[in-house]
């Protein structure tokens, strides 16, 4: 069996990424794991692009991502809650969350998000130390902002590369992961 990607011009691999996208549990695996940061994006009153990066816990099988209501961004989220997530690994995988923030200023979400916050901590603390890092986020205007998922995209970089030297040394077929 010949290697399909001998037929193909050099330049394929890299601008036709569908056969690089991840399942949808690997991008959720990603999601779901340390280190519990990633680049959050919105737009402006001027539709201009914004971008930083961002802690965030897994509650109740939902991404939510925490602020303050002086904060630009949540300004600019309550004119226009769209926004992207890009979170990404060591191995050049990369997943792109688009959806809408519903932003909520109750109390006791914000201590749930810092409780699982301050316990995604790689250093251990003592009990008094847990909770003065948890009380650190508990400031009366501190929100959180659920993210409402609309649509996962999803690369992985390391096979692409992967399958582009296996089709190079001659190799039949994908490269394994």
């Amino acid at each position: 069996m010949s290697d399909p990607l001998a037929s193909r011009p050099l330049w394929w691999t890299r601008q036709y990424l569908s056969p690089y996208t991840l399942s949808d549990e690997e991008a959720w695996g990603i999601i779901q794991a340390p280190p519990w940061k990633c680049v959050v994006a919105w737009v402006t009153k001027d539709c201009k692009p914004v971008a930083c990066e961002m802690a965030y816990a897994i509650l109740d099988g939902q991404i939510v991502l925490t602020s303050t209501t002086n904060r630009d961004k949540v300004k600019a989220l309550r004119r226009n809650p769209a926004v992207s997530l890009c979170f990404s690994t060591p191995g050049l995988k990369q997943v792109t969350v688009r959806g809408r923030v519903e932003i909520s200023d109750d109390p006791a979400r914000v201590r749930q998000w810092a409780e699982a916050t301050v316990a995604q901590m790689t250093t251990p603390l003592s009990v008094a130390s847990r909770e003065r890092e948890i009380q650190r986020y508990l400031s009366p205007d501190r929100l959180t902002l659920r993210v409402v998922v609309e649509k996962i995209l999803s690369f992985d970089g390391g096979r692409m590369f992967r399958e582009e030297r296996a089709a190079e040394s001659g190799q039949e077929g994908p490269a394994e992961a």
